[in-house]
């Protein structure tokens, strides 16, 4: 049976279908990619950089900590 077009799975990057490529979903968002648009790392594919990034070393609070600005010595 076809999917249906909500159904379909297509790749993030160039819009590959399922119909005509092997897509897999990302460990970390599970946006749907194929292996030729995947970023690789440490023998895993995921969907970006940051995603790779973020499965190693985990999603934290680097928003609230801005090193950009200059800080006052802690003395």
């Amino acid at each position: 049976m076809p999917m249906t077009t909500l159904e379909q799975k297509v790749c993030l990057v160039c819009g590959a279908s399922s119909e005509t490529m092997v897509l897999e979903p990302c460990p970390v968002c599970g946006k749907w990619f194929c292996k030729d648009c995947s970023f690789k790392q440490t023998g895993r594919r995921f969907c970006s950089p940051g995603c790779a990034r973020d499965f190693f070393w985990g999603i934290g609070e680097e928003e609230d900590e801005d090193d950009t600005q200059e800080r006052e010595p802690e003395y």
